[in-house]
């Protein structure tokens, strides 16, 4: 009983460093992405500003803007350059989404750091070895190292099993997601006509303003689910085990789906059709991977039946 007590609270300690650990590299990794959603912003944004000098130009008086009328390029042009803004613009809002979202969860993250103090935790669990240590040369010398290898093992795979939950339920979070991008592209999808108007952003000529935020907004909550799918996956990754390995070649790809193919195909002469099989093909790598997950946390579940197996039976045996 003092063994199972001993390792009980050591699985507790080592959980919870496991947690800082865990919050470090998400803090470092949300950093990051918000600093590449600002850089979208910027980047956008300078792009739209030399449309629109392009366009005033355009609009401007001069012979060669009156040859381009009664020629008809100026039309062309002007409706060239249109559908370039439209998509920029519908990049820019992403950006300022996902820099929100963003700033928010990197929020928590810090909140929840606060609040663990790890210097506190690495002196118990100093403790605790000693204590398991004294434990193993009094009852199971002979079988003293094999123990400690099961109870690490047993320890990592617990963790792991956790981490693989916490990534199913982002996987489902983002399907559901995806299926309500699905639906409101569906919606849309017998509208044709989109105009752009600088002043007040996009507008669509057979939609509701506000059913194409609607769209809009249904978008972004699918990739800021995704993005945070994709984070989970990395901590997947990271708790992998030489004796349980997770293969994640295929899992983290999800980095890739920032709908920029998307918006550029929603936005130029309203493609909703293409933007639909692109978001139905991330659902279906997202059934996918959930469903690799599933596999793997069968799997470890019954790898960590067989630890605790071979160490009742040691137990059992020098009874």
């Amino acid at each position: 009983m003092e063994w199972k007590q001993l390792q009980k609270e050591q699985e507790m300690i080592h959980a919870q460093l496991r947690t800082v650990s865990r919050l470090s590299e998400q803090r470092d990794l949300i950093e990051k992405q918000i600093e590449h959603a600002q850089q979208e912003i910027y980047k956008h944004s300078t792009a739209l500003n030399q449309i629109r000098m392009k366009l005033d130009k355009l609009e401007g008086f001069s012979f060669m803007n009156m040859i381009r009328t009664w020629t008809g390029q100026q039309d062309e042009l002007r409706a060239e350059e249109i559908d370039k803004a439209a998509v920029f613009e519908l990049k820019i809002n992403e950006a300022k989404k996902m820099e929100t979202d963003l700033t928010a969860d990197l929020g928590q993250v810090n909140t929840k750091l606060t609040q663990i103090n790890e210097q506190v935790l690495y002196e118990a669990l100093s403790v605790l070895n000693a204590k398991k240590k004294s434990y193993l040369q009094i009852h199971e010398p002979e079988q003293a190292k094999r123990l400690e290898q099961l109870a690490h093992e047993e320890m990592l795979t617990k963790q792991l099993i956790v981490e693989i939950k916490e990534a199913e339920e982002a996987g489902e979070a983002a399907l559901t997601k995806l299926g309500q991008a699905a639906e409101s592209l569906h919606s849309a999808n017998g509208y044709s006509t989109w105009d752009t108007f600088f002043s007040g952003g996009l507008i669509a000529t057979h939609l509701k303003h506000d059913a194409l935020d609607k769209s809009e907004n249904y978008l972004h909550n699918a990739q800021i689910a995704l993005q945070r799918f994709h984070n989970e996956l990395l901590d997947v990754h990271d708790m992998s085990t030489k004796t349980l390995p997770v293969e994640t070649d295929g899992f983290v790809k999800f980095a890739d789906y920032f709908f920029d193919d998307i918006f550029s195909a929603w936005s130029v002469h309203s493609k909703i059709s293409t933007a639909r099989e692109q978001v139905s093909r991330v659902q279906d790598d997202v059934h996918n991977t959930i469903w690799r997950l599933q596999d793997k946390h069968n799997k470890a579940e019954d790898y960590l039946q067989s630890l605790k197996k071979e160490k009742e039976a040691i137990f059992q045996a020098s009874i």
